[in-house]
């Protein structure tokens, strides 16, 4: 059951953290409609960062029983977070070995 908890809150958090950052960005760049679909996707990553901390760390008080492993949760994230700087390290340098070639 553990494992799906993780499943489920790593999901949530990547979610949560990629519609912020296409919110932002097109929010920023965006102009008229766009810009107001930008706003929409901010708010969307947001409440679904708030709902994986509510999960995570029992802050919504009426959602106490659905609080997911803290340790395993944080082992999980621990574990995106390292892979996603190891994908940007080997991305830089692949590019700085090309541009340099």
């Amino acid at each position: 059951m553990a494992y799906l908890q993780v499943f489920e809150s790593i999901l949530l958090v990547a979610f949560g953290a990629f519609t912020l950052l296409a919110g932002s960005f097109t929010a920023y760049f965006g102009a008229g409609r766009s810009r107001k679909i930008g706003l929409g996707l901010l708010i969307v990553g947001l409440l679904a960062i708030l709902l994986f901390a509510s999960f995570t760390f029992g802050l919504a008080p009426g959602l106490a029983w659905v609080t997911w492993p803290r340790q395993e949760i944080l082992y999980g994230l621990m574990g995106v977070v390292g892979a996603t700087i190891g994908g940007i390290l080997a991305l830089t340098l692949f590019i700085f070995a090309i541009m340099r070639a």
